[in-house]
């Protein structure tokens, strides 16, 4: 008696349920492949909203900063003069503080990177005498203080600056106020309520926008 040369219905099924296994496995590797491309996808979108929304934070902070010390040069208290919506667009409307905040950000952030690195990859200098070990035993706290200490130095020598430049090359204007009066005088700076002007003696007078009609550069 011959051995049949053509595979019994059984082992066809055999044959089948193990393809089909095979297929089903491989469905599930790519599933699972997508399923952490996703992940990670969206761990990269939430890590980026994160540090956009941190970074505005800090830019705000240093704009609101930075204001102080301007006005402060000029007896003026400018947080008794603004609401919060002056502030979210300080940084916006002086470019040189944006470029000041956008180089402190990416120096403290590198320098953080840096830190890590040598921290994981040359151990024993990192513990050593020779390292000054910013971040030793608190890193964030030390990179803090030190980014607040830089802060107030560079934002003092800012109000310097600006104060000089009002002086030496004022923005002469004109408003008029609701009354018809005319006031002249050099543009210390405004808001959305206030005009900062430094009038005859160097006398600093504030005037509400509710109050004014017309404001003419000359």
């Amino acid at each position: 008696m011959g051995i049949s040369k053509h595979p019994t219905p059984h082992i066809l099924a055999v044959v089948h349920q193990q393809k089909l296994t095979m297929r089903i496995q491989e469905n599930k590797m790519k599933l699972n492949k997508n399923g952490l491309i996703d992940d990670k996808y969206e761990l990269v979108v939430k890590e980026f909203q994160t540090f956009l929304s941190v970074f505005y934070l800090i830019l705000v902070g240093i704009g609101m900063l930075f204001s102080y010390m301007k006005y402060s040069r000029f007896g003026i208290n400018i947080f008794q003069y603004s609401d919060i919506f002056d502030f979210l667009l300080t940084p916006f409307r002086d470019l040189s503080i944006f470029i000041f905040s956008l180089i402190s950000i990416s120096l403290v952030f590198f320098i953080y990177k840096v830190d890590k690195f040598t921290k994981k990859k040359f151990p024993k200098y990192y513990k050593s005498k020779y390292h000054f070990g910013l971040m030793k035993s608190q890193p964030i706290i030390g990179l803090v203080i030190a980014f607040i200490l830089y802060l107030f130095i560079f934002s003092g020598k800012y109000g310097e600056y600006r104060e000089k430049r009002i002086l030496r090359n004022p923005k002469s204007i004109e408003i008029v106020l609701n009354n018809g009066e005319t006031k002249n005088g050099n543009l210390i700076g405004k808001n959305n309520g206030y005009v900062f002007l430094l009038e005859n003696d160097n006398e600093v007078n504030i005037y509400p926008i509710t109050n004014l009609t017309e404001i003419k550069m000359k």
